[in-house]
Formats: structure tokens, C-alpha cells, sequence
């Protein structure tokens, strides 16, 4: 194994893209090179402290492969004197769902030199206090866990491809145990799709380019996530990057009725990038249950008569409104029940026309207006400065619904510029800021409850937004689709172990932001033979922590073996 600097040049037109990569050899599948760290554009990196980025960071990687000669033989138990704690609340939610066996059971026929179970924990461990690489994970957070077991480099990569190729048995493994817990409540789902970027220039079957939420053009996967009422994830596919999110809704559905023989009915909670006929046939008239979508106000299947009643306010068309204690608007609301028709093509390429009836109700926010006034307002101004500078179509991004353009020659190409203000697309986006639109099955629910029920999808953004900050889930670092699998599944382990602490320990009480943060600064030092000085620090919310688990050590400030044991043995009654 040994690191190299990699200069590539990606399709940004930004010039030579810096990472540090390491190649290795892997037994039973040769050479292989992932990404130990991304530098970024060799013009970004030029500064007076660094004028000539590839030769620093050349010595760079000459001193990380000196450094790996000296640790050609890792001295496992090597004595480092702080060490993480925090990860007791992680060990206290696993030792609780009490998986170990059925893990153990799944995996009998691999043999490990190990105990499979302990390793998912720690790996879990590892992602959560640390994130990043795997070789990462190997040479620093593992070793500096208390107490924890350690792998090789090598152990670790093929335990992640070993789960990765069959990560949903492991999520089902999982549900099983929460379900005796906390028996799943699956009447109300929340599902949503996003995407995770990799820093290489090639696609493959599974890393291909799409449309990235982060606006990369790099080559992305997709993922979708299903939680459940009480938020807690319930599902996790992983998908190609260019394909469509929309039938993962359905199949995802499908196959946990299925899996877990659920015959009631499951009222779906999606955005509106998942709204489409399919899916409501799907949904109503396939399965027999419910749905509650968002609807674009701006979308196309909108139709006239529909657009025209969202803004209606007359006698027949009474707006609810909500306010707050001192009498300030916080948004309005109306209704209808109507019976709607849908038309969608088949996978055989029959058109199937059908109709539901429907409740739709369109809500009105203050806050919500202003926001897309001013983000509408800064494209025309960004349209009208590109215009000043001749600047072709393609370089107007979101802007361009705004633009009318005309077409020239150039050599025998069409070329598309800047001719006028679209002002008949500027007036109708600024008309319908602040509005949106639900459509549900659900006629019998009223609008409030509608309401709330489509606004707990923040959770599930929530989920997405702490995978790619809190647990780094992107960029990926590994290369096949076995092992990037295995990577995300312990991204949902970790995602879901946490979101059981935050609402079913401590009632949503503590936010997970701040359990992560707890559980990543509870350090300890042995300053004497099982003697420790507590290094949490003092704005932590170990009071709320010591009060639920009735553990006074947590606020000590020096520790011997046996409080230390005391607290990794802590247990959620």
C-alpha cells in the first residue's frame, strides 16, 4: 500500500483537480486505489504560503508513505492516553436491541476471525465519533476508542463488501428488534430520495451523473429513505445515479408490506419530485392505501382552472387563516374534495386513465413569499447581468425560465442568446410565491391534520442532512458497489441507533445534533494506571444524560477503572 497525488482534470473547466489517493493490493481483487483526502483545484490552492501546490503536496505524500514504512507493523494496544467514552450511548441503544445473535445467525455461513456483531458496532462507532475514510477509521478512530476491539485495513474493507451484499437482510435484522421494542407504527410513512457525489472522473453501472441536489458534476447514486410515523428509519434503498426516485416510492413500499407482512393500509408522505400518476395509481388503486403529495404550483400538469382557484378568494373560496399569540399572520389555508383524472403510461406502453377522489388544499405563507420573491428577484438581476456580457444560454443555470432568446448561426451552429425579459413567467412566479398545494387521499382527515402530517417530511431532510454533515457520508471512498453498499449501510445503522436515543430515550427532548457532539467529546485521559481525568467539556449536556441514566460519574472529573466500566456498561431501561 502507498499514497500518490492524483491530478485530474474534471468536466468543470476549472483546470487540475488535486486529491491524495492510496493504492493497494486487496487479496482476491488485485489492485485497487480509493481517495485518502481532496485537495481541490490546483488555482484555488495557490497562495503566498504555497505557491507551487504539487510540489507541497508531492512532499506531502512522501512523508505519508515514510510514515507508513514506520507503521508497516501496527501495534495493536498501543497505549494511547485519551480515549473516546462518549460511545457508550451508541453501545447502551445496541446492547439494548439486543441484535448480536441474529447478526451471528445471518452471517454463519462466513467465517470471520471475529465477532461479526462487535464489528458493526464499532464501525458504527468509528462513523458516528469520527467520520471518513475507512483506512481512517483503521489507523485513528478505532485505536482510540476505550476498550473498543481493533481490525486490520484489510479486515475492515472485506467485512464492509461482505454487507454490502446483502445490506437489506442487516436493515431487516434491525427492524425486527425495534419492532419487539417499540412496535413500528407504519400507518403514516415518510419517504424522500437524495443523492451522494464521488470525486472520480469515470461513471460505472452504479456511480452515474444525474441531476445532483448539490449541483456537482461529479458521478452520483441515489438513496432513498422510508421512516416511520414516529420518524425512525424504517427503509433505505440505493440506486444509479441517473435514475428516476420516483418508482423507488412504490417498490419501496411494496417490499416492506411484503417483508414484514403488513396488511393495513399506509398513508405515503412525499415531496413533490415524487408526485406522479404512477405513483398515485400505485398508491390508490394497486396497494389500497393513501398518499398525501406536494404539487408544484408551477408544474405543467397543473392545470388553468386549477391555477386560477389556487388564487381565488371570494365567498365560495373562504381562507382559514393561522396566527400566532400576538395576532400575526403565520399562514392561510383552503379546501376543496373533487374527483380528479390521471392518465400515465405503462411499462407496456398502454396508456391507463383513471380517477380518485381527492382532497386538495392550498396553503399561503407569508415567510414562504418573501423568500421566493427575493430568490426570484436575484435571478433577474443575474439574467440581466449576463445579458450586458453576451453570455450564451447555458450560462444563464436557473435564471434561463426567466429569458427569451433568440437563435444565430455560428459556422452551421445554433447559438442561443439573451433577446428579452420572459415578464409573462417573471409576473406568474412572483403571483404564486408563498403558495402550495397537497393533494391526499386522505378526505376524511381534516386540513390541519394534513397539514402536520405532510410537515414532518423535515425529519426525513433532517436524516439526509445529518448523514452528509454529522456522519460524512459523502464523498465515498470506496470503489465497488459491494463496499459502497456496506458503507451506507452503516450510515443507516448509525442514523437510525441515533434517532432511537433522541426519541425514544429522551422523548425529542435532546436534538440529535447535540447527542452526536455529546458522544464525540466525552474524551478521557489516563494520567496513572486506571486512573482517567473526564475531558468532556463543560457546556455538554451530560446533566440531561446523567439524570436519565442515573450515572453521577458522568460529571466527575476523575475516574477510576470501575466508574469508567460503570459507564460503558450503562444500560436503557
Amino acid at each position: 500500500m502507498h499514497f500518490i497525488l492524483k491530478k485530474s482534470r474534471p468536466s468543470s473547466k476549472k483546470g487540475i483537480y488535486l486529491q491524495i489517493y492510496i493504492n493497494d493490493y486487496i487479496s482476491g481483487k488485485g489492485k485497487v486505489q480509493r481517495s485518502y483526502e481532496s485537495l481541490g483545484y490546483l488555482e484555488d490552492l495557490i497562495s503566498p504560503s504555497c505557491p507551487d501546490p504539487i510540489a507541497f503536496y508531492t512532499d506531502k505524500v512522501k512523508k505519508l508513505n515514510d510514515e507508513l514504512k514506520e507503521k508497516s507493523v501496527k501495534q495493536i494496544g498501543q497505549i494511547t492516553p485519551t480515549k473516546n467514552l462518549g460511545y457508550f450511548l451508541i453501545k447502551a441503544m445496541f446492547d439494548k436491541l439486543n441484535l448480536d445473535n441474529h447478526i451471528r445467525l445471518a452471517s454463519s455461513n462466513k467465517r470471520f476471525q471475529f465477532d461479526l456483531p462487535d464489528f458493526i458496532r464499532t464501525i458504527t462507532y468509528a462513523q458516528i465519533i469520527n467520520p471518513g475514510s475507512k483506512f481512517k477509521a483503521f489507523e485513528r478512530v478505532i485505536p482510540s476508542l476505550y476498550g473498543a476491539n481493533e481490525y486490520s485495513y484489510d479486515q475492515i474493507l472485506e467485512t464492509i463488501d461482505f454487507l454490502g451484499q446483502d445490506y437489506e437482510s442487516f436493515i431487516e435484522i434491525l427492524n425486527h428488534h425495534i419492532n419487539k421494542l417499540y412496535k413500528r407504527n407504519t400507518k403514516t410513512t415518510y419517504f424522500d430520495c437524495t443523492n451522494y457525489y464521488f470525486e472520480i472522473d469515470e461513471e460505472d453501472n452504479l456511480r452515474r451523473k444525474g441531476p445532483s441536489k448539490e449541483n456537482r458534476h461529479d458521478p452520483i447514486i441515489g438513496q432513498a429513505l422510508l421512516l416511520d410515523e414516529d420518524q425512525i428509519p424504517l427503509a433505505m434503498s440505493m440506486y444509479p445515479g441517473n435514475e428516476s426516485e420516483k418508482p423507488y416510492l412504490r417498490n419501496t413500499i411494496e417490499d416492506i408490506k411484503n417483508r414484514y407482512n403488513i396488511s393495513s393500509k399506509i398513508v405515503q408522505v412525499a415531496d413533490k419530485g415524487l408526485n406522479c400518476a404512477r405513483n398515485i395509481y400505485a398508491a390508490s388503486i394497486e396497494a389500497n392505501d393513501g398518499y398525501i403529495f406536494s404539487k408544484s404550483v408551477h408544474g405543467k400538469n397543473l392545470s388553468k382552472q386549477e391555477k386560477d382557484w389556487i388564487l381565488l378568494d371570494n365567498e365560495n373560496n373562504v381562507w382559514n387563516e393561522v396566527k400566532d399569540s400576538n395576532g400575526k399572520l403565520i399562514y392561510k389555508y383552503k379546501e376543496c374534495i373533487d374527483t380528479f383524472e390521471y392518465k400515465f403510461t405503462n411499462e407496456e406502453g398502454e396508456c391507463i386513465k383513471f380517477s380518485v377522489k381527492e382532497k386538495r388544499i392550498v396553503i399561503f405563507n407569508p415567510t414562504l413569499a418573501r423568500k421566493q420573491k427575493q430568490e426570484i428577484n436575484k435571478e433577474i438581476e443575474k439574467a440581466k447581468s449576463l445579458s450586458l456580457k453576451g453570455a450564451l444560454k447555458e450560462e444563464y443555470g436557473d435564471s434561463t425560465k426567466y429569458i427569451q432568446f433568440t437563435t444565430t448561426d455560428n459556422n452551421g451552429e445554433k447559438v442561443y442568446v439573451y433577446s428579452s425579459l420572459n415578464h409573462d413567467k417573471i409576473n406568474e412566479d412572483l403571483s404564486y410565491a408563498g403558495y402550495n398545494l397537497l393533494v391526499t387521499s386522505e378526505v376524511d382527515k381534516t386540513s390541519q391534520e394534513i397539514y402536520k402530517a405532510y410537515h414532518g417530511l423535515w425529519r426525513i431532510e433532517e436524516s439526509f442532512r445529518v448523514m452528509k454533515t454529522y456522519l460524512d457520508a459523502r464523498p465515498v471512498f470506496l470503489q465497488n458497489e459491494n463496499s459502497i453498499y456496506g458503507h451506507f449501510l452503516i450510515c443507516y445503522y448509525a442514523l437510525t441507533i441515533l434517532r432511537l436515543i433522541e426519541l425514544k430515550v429522551f422523548n425529542d427532548e435532546l436534538p440529535i445534533g447535540q447527542i452526536i457532539d455529546y458522544v464525540r467529546d466525552f474524551n478521557i485521559t489516563e494520567y496513572s494506571p486506571n486512573q482517567f481525568i473526564n475531558n468532556t467539556h463543560p457546556r455538554s449536556i451530560k446533566n440531561e444524560i446523567k439524570s436519565k441514566l442515573a450515572l453521577s460519574q458522568l460529571t466527575f472529573l476523575y475516574l477510576n477503572k470501575k466508574d469508567v466500566d460503570n459507564i460503558l456498561n450503562a444500560y436503557f431501561d
